[in-house]
């Protein structure tokens, strides 16, 4: 070894002595050893320049500690009093709704916006159903007419091609063409060409004006039609209801009272207004509780049994396999008659 390195040497261990040294003192003395020590006392051996530049070397070598990320750092949230998971951005509640107030969740405002796309378009088929049919039009003319104005902006033949006979309609139908008669007598000079258009259009007018009044005539009866229709409907319905709430037996019913009002209707019996509806209907019901009722038993107190009439013998005629029996006067009593 170098005389160089071997003096090195020596002084780093002679260094290192120094410092155990000094902390077996510090333990025995307390602080009396450390006011000693901060005050230059002989219990401590002094460092020599040349030892506290050696010292220096070895502490500017060594790394520095880092200090210890989860000793400095407190747990998250720990400092701030949050948990986990506080600043994340909630999730929409699509089945409870329990996020936002319900009247400013996003799925019923997207519901409220459907309904009021979906009302603007029903107001919109609304009226111009109510136009087709107030004009008289039937679903097929007023389609013809929308595809002949569609094909007028793409293809203007195939359009006139599709037009061309209801354009030659319309001018008969005004007076623009003469009729046969009229033309004869232009042709037979008794007539100018002037006079027989004024006349042709004066008999379209005329016409006009009588298909015109028809056709109110018409559609007040069709409205009148659409209005009892309307009412017997209602007047059903209420009565329905009505009947369902006062017998809890109701709904077992409801087949023998369609039977026997599909057997009225068949034999002529259709009311015409609300009020008859509603007779016909408690007369109905009254027949089906009383096919209902159980027989009364013979001599049961309380109790008269229905006074019978009297039977007439069948004179005149055969019937095979034995008596006729009576026509049935409702469907119910077809049912009986096919059951026992």
């Amino acid at each position: 070894m170098d005389p160089e390195n071997e003096d090195l040497s020596r002084e780093l261990e002679a260094e290192l002595e120094a410092h155990a040294n000094a902390g077996e003192a510090g333990g025995q003395g307390g602080a009396e050893g450390a006011g000693s020590a901060e005050s230059g006392g002989a219990s401590a051996p002094q460092a020599k320049p040349e030892d506290e530049g050696l010292l220096g070397v070895v502490r500017d070598a060594a790394p520095a500690r880092k200090p210890d990320a989860a000793a400095a750092s407190p747990a998250d949230g720990a400092e701030t009093g949050q948990q986990p998971g506080d600043g994340a951005p909630k999730q929409p509640d699509n089945e409870n709704y329990s996020d936002v107030p319900f009247n400013k969740h996003p799925r019923f405002r997207q519901l409220l916006s459907e309904r009021n796309a979906n009302k603007t378009d029903a107001e919109r088929y609304r009226q111009v159903d109510t136009f087709i049919r107030d004009h008289g039009m039937s679903a097929q003319e007023a389609a013809d007419l929308l595809t002949v104005g569609a094909m007028a902006k793409t293809n203007p033949a195939k359009a006139w091609e599709l037009a061309r006979p209801w354009v030659e309609n319309l001018l008969k139908a005004c007076g623009e063409v003469l009729s046969p008669d009229l033309q004869q007598a232009v042709q037979e000079g008794r007539m100018t060409m002037e006079a027989a258009y004024e006349v042709s259009r004066s008999r379209a007018s005329v016409a006009s004006m009588e298909a015109s009044r028809t056709f109110e005539s018409e559609r007040r009866e069709q409205q009148a039609r659409d209005e009892q229709a309307r009412s017997i409907t209602a007047a059903a319905e209420e009565w329905e209801n009505d009947r369902r709430a006062k017998d809890p037996n109701y709904d077992a019913k409801l087949e023998q009272i369609h039977r026997e009002i599909a057997w009225r209707h068949h034999n002529g019996d259709r009311p015409k207004t609300a009020a008859e509806v509603k007779a016909q209907l408690d007369d109905a019901y009254k027949v089906v509780n009383a096919a209902l009722q159980p027989p009364a038993a013979p001599g049961a107190p309380g109790r008269q049994a229905a006074p019978r009439n009297a039977v007439k013998p069948v004179t005149g005629g055969s019937v095979a396999g034995g008596n006729a029996k009576p026509a049935p006067r409702s469907m119910l009593e077809v049912v009986q008659q096919a059951v026992g």
